[in-house]
């Protein structure tokens, strides 16, 4: 499995991949916990897109600096620019769904 931590300090270094997809999420956020498996099973089953999380209760400048309003949020990037926007909890489907908009 390869999901990757973001913080402030690396996430530019991160985000320097053609597909990149960041799950922003919080300690104590149930939808984020339900989010965690699907988004670590996508991760092993889809190697050409780095997968990032970002814990934005432990660094809220990342949060900030994303304009992130609510968890968990899914950033996904294409050569480092914001393509597309998912929200919630999710299935497999569903998140195959966003992840679909990012690669076509």
């Amino acid at each position: 499995m390869a999901v990757y931590e973001a913080t402030s300090n690396n996430v530019d270094e991160l985000l320097k991949a053609d597909y990149a997809v960041v799950d922003f999420y919080g300690d104590h956020c149930g939808a984020c916990v339900v989010l965690e498996p699907v988004y670590n099973e996508a991760s092993n089953d889809l190697a050409m897109i780095r997968f990032i999380k970002a814990n934005v209760d432990q660094d809220r400048d990342l949060g900030e600096r994303f304009s992130i309003k609510a968890l968990p949020t899914l950033l996904f990037f294409r050569n480092g620019q914001v393509v597309h926007t998912a929200g919630g909890a999710m299935d497999r489907k569903m998140l195959n769904s966003h992840i679909a908009k990012l690669l076509y």
